[in-house]
């Protein structure tokens, strides 16, 4: 049957709804909690929500996927093409009441290119970064906290990779809309579900040839596919979580088990080029998202390393490891590589006059 989107089924909540720069909208039992880009997160006062509207909404939700909502089965989830919702039954929690929470996810990318500079995002070394790893074919790792944006950069890097090369997406919820976005690629999208596991999910999208394979989020031991499809040649994208980039391979491996720790710690540097930390900042006059750090990974000499190129959102001087540079080198990546030599000249004349 599918949820029909309209005004008599979200009531008051509908001109949130409509509004573009809405992100989520959150009533936790007793307040309505908004998620506003030019805003920032803020409660709104004058909106109580009924738990009498509350049960029909989450009954007409529920008999629109055909799931039932109840002290039995206390959790609902559902999905339109451009909203996710998620509800908590009052019978679990301590209040009594139903939790509700809307995530948009509309089929637009909110990262332009043209804007990226002048509202901080990035400075102008990382924008011409970003193209240079796609353009490269470089596994890479995104992290950050949730709502930082990890995966709206996911969607502005896959527009850098070249239109012939095969991707296929693998998803829990369809939030990237790639197909949408890049009509001119060749994209394949995989919803993974309690039938259809990432694990399955990954090794049929290896099965089907594809160069790019492009993970919302990691959270468990599918890592292991992920990177066995990197180890055979193919691009891997994914976002997980941890606070800093260069505790990523650490992270993968606690995803992974430890069983064969050693082996798969040189899988990761030798697998995984790249990671990219993205973080957003609230505050009244709406919510700054930004890259804050970038680092590659190597193994050269039987020896792993991470080299943190970008930290606070600006580059420090440290070398790129040989094997990534010659990938640039490779590609004529020159407006990259002109601003890298101008970088580390800048930096090197402050150190000898003094300022470093």
């Amino acid at each position: 049957m599918g949820i029909e989107i309209k005004e008599e089924l979200f009531k008051e909540l509908w001109p949130f709804i409509l509004d573009e720069n809405v992100t989520d909208i959150k009533w936790n039992g007793t307040s309505l909690w908004i998620t506003d880009l030019s805003r920032g997160r803020y409660m709104v006062k004058d909106i109580s929500l009924s738990e009498e509207w509350l049960r029909i909404f989450t009954n007409l939700i529920a008999n629109s996927v055909n799931e039932n909502f109840n002290i039995s089965r206390p959790s609902l989830k559902a999905e339109t093409r451009e909203l996710r919702i998620q509800a908590v039954h009052g019978s679990v929690s301590e209040e009594g009441r139903i939790c509700l929470a809307i995530r948009k996810t509309p089929s637009c990318a909110r990262l332009l290119h043209q804007d990226l500079l002048k509202s901080g995002y990035a400075d102008d070394f990382v924008l011409k970064l970003l193209p240079c790893l796609m353009r490269g074919h470089l596994s890479g790792v995104i992290t950050g906290d949730v709502g930082a944006g990890k995966t709206e950069l996911e969607k502005y890097l896959c527009s850098f990779i070249p239109d012939s090369d095969p991707i296929i997406t693998v998803e829990d919820t369809l939030e990237m809309k790639l197909k949408t976005l890049y009509p001119e690629k060749d994209i394949y999208s995989l919803k993974i579900s309690d039938a259809y596991s990432a694990e399955q999910a990954i090794r049929d999208a290896l099965r089907l040839n594809t160069k790019w394979l492009i993970i919302s989020e990691s959270r468990g031991r599918e890592i292991l596919r992920i990177i066995e499809g990197a180890s055979s040649g193919c691009v891997a994208l994914t976002s997980i979580h941890t606070e800093n980039v260069w505790e990523v391979p650490d992270r993968i491996l606690n995803m992974a088990g430890d069983n064969t720790r050693n082996s798969l710690e040189n899988d990761v540097f030798t697998f995984f080029d790249y990671a990219i930390k993205v973080k957003a900042d609230y505050s009244n006059s709406g919510i700054r998202r930004s890259i804050d750090q970038i680092c590659f990974f190597d193994r050269k000499d039987k020896q792993n390393s991470v080299t943190v190129i970008v930290r606070d959102g600006k580059p420090v001087k440290a070398m790129i490891p040989e094997r990534i540079y010659s990938r640039f080198y490779e590609n004529r990546e020159r407006e990259f590589m002109e601003a890298y030599s101008k970088f580390l000249r800048k930096k090197q004349r402050k150190e000898n006059e003094g300022f470093d």
